[in-house]
């Protein structure tokens, strides 16, 4: 597999990386589509999209659950950021929620740091927007790894769509690659 530097800077601002051997595993978490990034010092090493699958709760609970040990094992990371969930009173926020709290719970019983950030913050950290859109994110992210593009432009709406939940892990992994980003979970 290709590995990917990450620049000193993003959208003008400097990174200083975090000292020491990171492996980060970012997830964007989401009840059909989960976007992953693997982080090995400033290296980006792996990223994709994980389809959950299941029709009721607690088949996409378990799939997740799957997903998420089996990319642990894998790739053995020291810190898992996750995406921090939205509230809102319907059924897929609902179960949004309790996949997220799995995911941090699944980190913490294998004695992983776990950090979680809010989208509007990442994007923040990124696009020097915490309003910017999704593909304003995947520009962004494209023009540090130009390798990714094949992602940013599809040939329907659906597949780009798909593709933002990785671009979305990605902007996780690289806020927690900044030395600044100790705001780490408290749950």
């Amino acid at each position: 597999m290709a590995r990917y530097v990450c620049p000193n800077r993003i959208n003008g601002l400097d990174i200083k990386i975090m000292s020491g051997h990171k492996k980060i595993l970012a997830i964007d978490s989401g009840t059909r589509h989960m976007g992953t990034a693997f982080f090995e010092d400033e290296e980006l090493t792996y990223h994709g999209v994980m389809v959950i699958k299941g029709e009721m709760p607690h088949d996409k609970l378990s799939d997740g659950r799957k997903a998420i040990l089996r990319l642990i094992r894998d790739l053995k990371p020291n810190v898992l950021v996750v995406e921090k969930a939205f509230f809102a009173n319907n059924r897929t926020a609902s179960l949004l929620n309790v996949l997220v709290d799995e995911i941090k719970a699944i980190g913490k019983r294998k004695k992983i740091k776990v950090i979680s950030y809010a989208p509007t913050t990442v994007r923040k950290f990124i696009c020097g927007n915490g309003r910017a859109d999704k593909k304003t994110l995947s520009e962004v992210i494209v023009s540090m790894y130009p390798e990714l593009k094949v992602y940013l432009t599809q040939d329907r709406a659906w597949k780009e769509r798909y593709h933002q939940n990785m671009f979305d892990a990605v902007g996780l992994g690289l806020m927690a690659l900044s030395e600044n980003s100790n705001n780490f979970d408290k749950r």
